[in-house]
């Protein structure tokens, strides 16, 4: 992927995503938000957000997913995109109020590292284990998020895609804080266009 800013240069995925640094906050993991949208905001196609990708951007979510103490997602995401069970170093959080894991339901809860909550997210996060976590949507979870300011990283990719229709946006819910979000980077890889914020006060 060619790096654009702060400076010019090539840089490998796992330079560029490096978040072995990252602190932990006093009473809870460092979140990061993991997203892909197209130009026109659309956050999947048929239901899908990784019919969205490429090849970089595969390699980015993986590189995130793999890089976490613990995987957070919203249980529609994990019945669409057909999430599997996590190795066993990782838990997988899922916030759901049914319990419906979708196809894959059965070998996600007998891996016995997959935790079905529900409730306040700030209490979800609190019981969050490890240093680093990822947040993997969907929208309505990311908006929870945001709005009880538990995200201290936005990666997001832009598909060159224009599709119109009625997909959500990376966020959709209660309002979010509305102070600026400093961009850590920006690169790009065939068309995409990858953003890395932190907040503000994250000091990066």
């Amino acid at each position: 992927m060619r790096l654009i800013h702060p400076r010019v240069d090539d840089v490998p995925v796992e330079v560029a995503y490096d978040l072995s640094g990252r602190p932990r906050p006093e009473d809870r993991p460092w979140v990061v938000m993991s997203m892909i949208s197209t130009a026109d905001g659309a956050v999947s196609l048929e239901g899908n957000s990784a019919l969205l990708g490429g090849p970089t951007d595969r390699e980015i979510f993986l590189h995130l997913h793999r890089s976490a103490d613990s995987v957070l997602v919203g249980a529609e995401t994990v019945r669409q995109d057909g999430y599997t069970p996590l190795p066993s170093h990782q838990v997988l959080v899922v916030v759901s109020e049914t319990g419906d894991l979708g196809r894959n339901a059965a070998a996600l809860t007998a891996a016995g590292n997959t935790r079905i909550v529900g409730g306040d997210v700030r209490d979800i996060v609190r019981d969050l284990p490890g240093r680093l976590c990822v947040l993997e949507g969907g929208p309505n979870l990311n908006a929870q998020m945001l709005a009880a300011d538990l995200v201290d990283e936005i990666c997001l990719t832009i598909a060159p895609r224009f599709v119109s229709g009625a997909s959500q946006r990376i966020a959709s819910g209660p309002l979010a804080l509305r102070e600026p979000w400093n961009l850590a980077h920006v690169a790009t890889d065939d068309g995409f266009v990858f953003l890395r914020y932190a907040r503000a006060s994250s000091g990066d």
